[in-house]
């Protein structure tokens, strides 16, 4: 099979791209034959190339062109509901995606793994001794020395006072975080659902010298996770949270607090601003899913701001200080108004001064284990987006029109008011960025459109709609589960690196407003929790990803507003990245195989968050890519100028530390030493006092603290 024919730099973009794959694909059925290689190019390519775009069609066409594949056959086996598989297969014969989900429910009960199935049926002999009343000191041996691996030798710890139920244990289960890139094999691995459950946990930790380190849907890239042979809690069941794809997104019914474990309560409090602004208890291992129901059922009150994912836990986003978008908004953890957690002797300690909070808030799990939070919410907007698929040169323009790569230079390029047209779509865009509500930009890689995701609020309801509907959350849950199963196939792992990227450009956009077509300018009304979360299933597809915070620095004429320049620089500076391997003669590489995304954010009051001192606002800017670039070693030299492209832009700039940032080096220095020597260097040790001062209140130590809590990276970053 010979390769295809390099495209040159002028023909890397959408069509150029989708025009080789049409002719040259069949080129690999010799090879790989169960690819549906007809549905492949009249159902995903020549729809695309001649303009009649339906997002519908397209998601079918790519499930025909590989539900023969093993890869396929495998994730579909893989879905524990026969309901579900039967409105997957209802979809891709042709039955359109509203009516695929009409409303009927699904059967989604989790079937067990055979680990969990055992350890049940050791909870059942336990329940059976209880009653009758068995020293179970007498028979633990017998009980708890069963010959499954991940159930041998458990402690028995409980989760309620009169000690009648047990908490979910396994032993030396093997641990893999979300994106693959933190591996390791606790102990022990806990699953409790109650508060005395965490206080037993650390009660044991402390009787036998474990640490503890927490996780939700384990969705960070960075090693903030336990360790080997430590102890592991668990905020979700380990079959969901290792199961892909997540059904949670497309699950019927409403979130009821009433019938929640007490981790996963949500509780209303006190108005702190009458009709404006009120607290609100949520239980740590809330999901974003349950909240937004809660929202969105109660229509009163929500975040101001969220990250998109609803896979997540509440706990996991404010942990290691997530954030969402609009110049207005700062951390979700800045909106943290009390914080309950168990302490390193097993105690329910309370943080809500405000000055500690700056430190509490957003302390990765050293100060103790979380229970709870206490959030200041808004109190119910409506968001009006106008999603735009726009022109790459106009929806985030250049400052100079000769930086887009002539691959994406459109006809307006190479006309009179070229300029003039530029200077309005700048005008436009800064506009957008520094009044908008909520603003981000998505990038995915050759393509000559935009997706501009900007919108306001308002108060009226009028005309609202439940945004996206069911249909369309079906399409977009499909679309990222087809993603992982696609990234799978050996047909896709044999094609070339900018194939790749075309072919999950194609389905990626397929999915996003517009999806009537590229022309249309739609507009929706819908509740805000609805717009935040405007995209589900998103975690069905692994990705890798490097962002970093980006200070806002002030206008040369007034330094009272921010230059967004640097904005434009920072975003053409990968734009040109990926286009500079075939701009010298080389094959593309398409180390970025996904996409390019940016959101423009506030500041933080926090000691550890990136966004800290970034008064007039920050960027914060990531690129994606697929798990194949890394594994044809492309990924790391890409992603590491990435890092000196941003870092040299000025500033205190700093990475997520749920992304990843431990690989590259910045300004020359080893990622933990930048961190702890220049971009934390003066707020580390201001958060080790804080840490230290609720310590002396709450009766622990920080070396009581770091024996108990931290990890090699927190030893390294905070207590040496």
């Amino acid at each position: 099979m010979a390769p295809a024919p390099t495209l040159p730099p002028e023909a890397l973009e959408r069509n150029h791209i989708l025009q080789q794959i049409l002719d040259r694909v069949e080129d690999y059925a010799p090879e790989f034959d169960l690819v549906d290689y007809h549905a492949l190019k009249d159902q995903v390519l020549r729809p695309v190339l001649s303009k009649e775009f339906n997002p519908e069609v397209q998601i079918r066409g790519f499930l025909k062109a590989f539900r023969h594949t093993l890869a396929y056959k495998s994730a579909f086996s893989k879905i524990q509901s026969d309901d579900l598989k039967q409105k997957i297969e209802e979809f891709s014969e042709g039955k359109r995606a509203d009516e695929v989900m009409d409303g009927s429910e699904l059967d989604l009960v989790a079937l067990k793994s055979p680990p969990v199935q055992h350890h049940f049926s050791l909870m059942q002999q336990l329940k059976r001794l209880l009653i009758c009343g068995v020293d179970l000191k007498a028979v633990v041996t017998d009980v708890f020395h069963p010959k499954h691996k991940h159930v041998k030798n458990l402690p028995i710890l409980y989760e309620d006072v009169k000690e009648e139920k047990v908490i979910e244990c396994y032993s030396d289960v093997p641990f893999e975080n979300w994106g693959q890139t933190v591996k390791n094999s606790p102990k022990y691995t806990f699953l409790p659902t109650t508060v005395r459950g965490v206080q037993n946990i650390v009660l044991f930790a402390n009787w036998n010298n474990y640490r503890v380190r927490c996780g939700g849907y384990r969705h960070s890239w960075s090693s903030i996770f336990s360790q080997d042979n430590e102890i592991f809690i668990s905020f979700v069941n380990l079959d969901v949270v290792t199961t892909l794809p997540d059904p949670m997104s497309i699950l019927p019914g409403e979130y009821d607090p009433s019938t929640v474990p007490e981790l996963k309560t949500i509780e209303l409090l006190k108005e702190t601003v009458p009709g404006k602004k009120r607290l609100c208890r949520i239980g740590t291992a809330v999901t974003n899913e349950e909240f937004r129901r809660w929202a969105v059922a109660g229509k009163s009150w929500t975040f101001p701001a969220d990250v998109i994912l609803v896979e997540v836990t509440i706990g996991g986003v404010n942990g290691p200080i997530c954030h969402g978008a609009g110049i207005t908004h700062k951390t979700l953890s800045d909106y943290v108004r009390r914080i309950e957690y168990v302490d390193c002797n097993g105690n329910c300690q309370m943080v809500d001064d405000p000055e500690h909070l700056k430190a509490a808030a957003g302390a990765f799990g050293l100060m103790g284990v979380i229970t709870h939070l206490t959030f200041e919410l808004d109190a119910m907007t409506y968001a009006v987006i106008k999603p735009l698929k726009e022109d790459v040169g106009l929806g985030v323009p250049p400052l100079s029109k000769h930086d887009i790569p002539p691959a994406l230079r459109s006809s307006w390029f190479h006309t009179r008011e070229a300029e003039s047209l530029l200077e309005r779509a700048t005008s436009e865009f800064r506009h957008r960025a520094e009044h908008d509500y909520y603003s981000e930009w998505f990038w995915f890689t050759y393509q000559k459109k935009v997706w501009t995701n900007t919108f306001n609020v308002t108060t009226d309801p009028t005309n609202a709609i439940t945004y996206p509907d069911d249909g369309n959350v079906f399409l977009q849950w499909i679309q990222g589960w087809l993603g992982g199963v696609i990234t799978e196939v050996p047909f896709f792992n044999a094609i070339p690196g900018y194939w790749q990227a075309q072919l999950i450009a194609s389905l990626g956009m397929a999915a996003l407003p517009p999806t009537l077509g590229e022309k249309d300018k739609p507009e929706y009304k819908t509740l805000l929790p609805d717009a935040l979360h405007f995209r589900r299933g998103v975690q069905n597809m692994r990705v890798r990803d490097l962002e970093l915070q980006i200070p806002l620095p002030p206008r040369a004429d007034d330094a009272r507003k921010p230059d967004w320049s640097l904005v434009q620089r920072a975003w053409w500076g990968v734009v040109n990245l990926v286009y500079a391997d075939a701009e010298t003669g080389k094959d593309p590489s398409s180390a970025m195989r996904l996409a390019l995304e940016m959101r423009i954010m506030s500041n933080s009051d926090l000691y550890l968050a990136p966004q800290r001192g970034n008064d007039l606002g920050t960027l914060s800017i990531e690129v994606l890519t697929l798990p194949d670039a890394v594994t044809d070693d492309e990924w790391q030299g890409f992603a590491q100028r990435v890092v000196d492209l941003w870092v040299g832009l000025g500033g205190n700039v700093r990475p997520h530390w749920a992304k990843e940032w431990e690989r590259f080096e910045f300004r020359g220095m080893e990622s933990r030493r930048y961190m702890k020597e220049v971009a934390f260097k003066e707020e580390i040790p201001m958060f080790r006092d804080v840490l230290e001062r609720i310590g002396e209140k709450h009766g622990w130590t920080l070396e009581q603290v770091r024996k108990r809590f931290s990890n090699q990276l927190w030893d390294v970053l905070v207590f040496e």
